[in-house]
């Protein structure tokens, strides 16, 4: 029987993210973070700066992950790691392409 890792601290900090953008006081922001890069981006920003939760499972159970790995305290802290990668990622252009992918840079 083969186990699964499942990172656990994902859907958790997914359903912050989407409380934040659904309640939040500006709508710009919102219609910023509606495409999956973006969103992605903030996502990383977050869990990189969280301590990783991680379950293993068997292939054949039915997944209930655990909403409270995280004690009250530590889901304010991930809100205040929602706001402040919004605001870093806001500040600093979201692009598609990389700038060195770019052709008219390839030659000078």
């Amino acid at each position: 029987m083969a186990n699964t890792l499942i990172n656990i601290a994902l859907p958790v900090v997914n359903e912050i993210i989407d409380d934040v953008l659904a309640t939040g006081p500006s709508a710009s922001y919102r219609d910023t973070f509606t495409s999956s890069d973006a969103r992605d981006r903030l996502a990383t920003f977050v869990l990189s700066r969280l301590p990783a939760r991680y379950m293993t499972i068997a292939e054949e159970c039915s997944l209930e992950l655990p909403r409270n790995c995280y004690s009250a305290e530590q889901h304010r802290q991930i809100r205040q790691l929602v706001y402040q990668g919004i605001q870093k990622l806001l500040t600093r252009p979201i692009s598609s392409t990389p700038d060195t992918l770019i052709p008219s840079t390839w030659f000078g």
